[in-house]
C-alpha cells in the first residue's frame, strides 16, 4: 500500500529533485497537431460517495532541455523539461466519466506524453461517521516511455486497458501530531503502476464493498511498545507496529450484510 497524501506528487513533478534550477523559460503552450493520437479515458464512478479526480498528465520535451545544478557535486545538468496539467473528466451520463489525452503535446517544445494518473476519492463521507472528512485518492498511474518508469515498479502491458479493481474503505484516526478523522480507500494496489504501449482506450470501472471497513486507530501518545491498531471488518485487532492492513485478509472476510 503506498503513502497516498504523496502519490500524485511522487509521480508527476521532476524526478531527480537534488539540486537548484537554472533560471530559464520554457514554452509550456501545448498545440496538438491535427494527426495527433489520442487516447479516451473512461471511469465509472462506483459510488455516490465518490467522484473521479481530474486527470493529472505530464508531457516530456527533449527539445527544451532545462538545466539544473546537482546537490551533490555542483556541476550542471542538462535533463528533459516537464510539462504538468490537469485535465477534468467531464460526465457523460450517469455514472460514466470521460475525457481524453493527445499524445502528442505539440508547441515549440514538441511536447509527448509522459505520464497520466486517474483514479477516484470520497468527496463525502459522513455517511460512515459524522465526524469523517474525505481522504485521499486511489487509482491507476501510467507510465507512456521510460522516463515516466524508471524507478522500476511498473508492471508493462500492450494494448487497451479495462480495469476494475476492488477497494474497501478505509478510515484513520490521527491523534499525536493533530486529532484527525479521514475515510480513503485501499486496495491490493492503492495506485496500479503500468509501463503501457500500443493504446486507444483505458477503462477503469472499480468497485466499493461498503460493508468491509478498516480502521487505523493512532494511541493517544508516542509510548515505546504501544502501537496503533488496526481494526478488522470481523472485529479483529493487530497492533504490533504493522503500518498498513492486509487487503488479502479483508477480501477472504465473510461479513453478514
Amino acid at each position: 500500500m503506498y503513502n497516498q497524501s504523496n502519490i500524485i506528487l511522487l509521480f508527476l513533478v521532476l524526478f531527480s529533485s537534488a539540486g537548484c534550477s537554472v533560471s530559464q523559460t520554457v514554452n509550456k503552450t501545448l498545440s496538438p497537431p491535427a494527426d495527433t493520437k489520442w487516447v479516451n479515458f473512461e471511469v465509472k464512478n462506483p459510488s455516490q460517495y465518490t467522484k473521479p479526480i481530474p486527470l493529472k498528465v505530464r508531457y516530456i520535451s527533449h527539445e527544451c532541455m532545462k538545466k539544473r545544478i546537482s546537490g551533490f557535486d555542483g556541476s550542471v545538468v542538462t535533463e528533459p523539461s516537464y510539462n504538468v496539467i490537469e485535465v477534468p473528466m467531464q460526465q457523460e451520463s450517469g455514472d460514466i466519466w470521460k475525457a481524453k489525452i493527445a499524445m502528442t503535446g505539440g508547441g515549440t517544445c514538441k511536447w509527448t506524453l509522459s505520464a497520466v494518473i486517474l483514479g477516484i476519492e470520497y468527496i463525502n463521507a459522513t455517511h460512515l461517521g459524522k465526524d469523517l472528512v474525505p481522504g485521499t485518492a486511489v487509482g491507476v498511474s501510467l507510465a507512456f516511455d521510460n522516463d515516466a518508469s524508471r524507478n522500476g515498479q511498473y508492471r508493462s502491458t500492450q494494448g487497451d486497458l479495462n480495469l476494475s479493481p476492488k477497494y474497501y474503505p478505509y478510515i484513520r484516526e490521527r491523534n499525536i501530531a493533530e486529532k484527525t478523522k479521514s475515510l480513503s480507500l485501499f486496495g491490493e494496489e492503492d495506485f496500479i503502476l503500468l509501463r503501457i504501449s500500443n493504446i486507444n482506450k483505458v477503462f477503469y470501472h472499480p468497485v466499493i464493498d461498503e460493508l468491509k471497513v478498516v480502521k487505523y486507530i493512532e494511541p493517544e501518545k508516542k509510548i515505546e511498545g504501544i502501537y496503533s491498531e488496526i481494526i478488522y471488518p470481523d472485529g479483529s485487532v493487530v497492533s504490533d507496529g504493522t503500518v498498513f492492513p492486509d487487503f488479502y485478509k479483508v477480501e477472504k472476510m465473510n461479513i453478514d450484510k
